[in-house]
């Protein structure tokens, strides 16, 4: 997939709850299907499951803050 094709899907899955992201990441195949057309590089899931990370790591300090965790 090119980057655009990727950040698509991963948009698609982070709007499930967190809990599934994990088994909606692991569904993906590792390599893009689209070789001609590919930008990423690293293929489809590690790149989707690095944004993810990033996004699980900010949706949890957001609720951290949210409920009145510490700095």
């Amino acid at each position: 997939m090119s980057v655009s094709r990727c950040i698509t899907k991963a948009l698609d899955i982070a709007k499930a709850p967190r809990q599934q992201w994990k088994a909606s990441v692991d569904a993906l195949p590792e390599q893009c299907q689209h070789v001609s057309i590919c930008t990423g590089g690293i293929g489809c899931r590690s790149r989707i499951a690095d944004y993810l990370r990033v996004q699980y790591r900010a949706q949890a300090r957001r609720e951290q803050l949210k409920g009145g965790g510490a700095r």
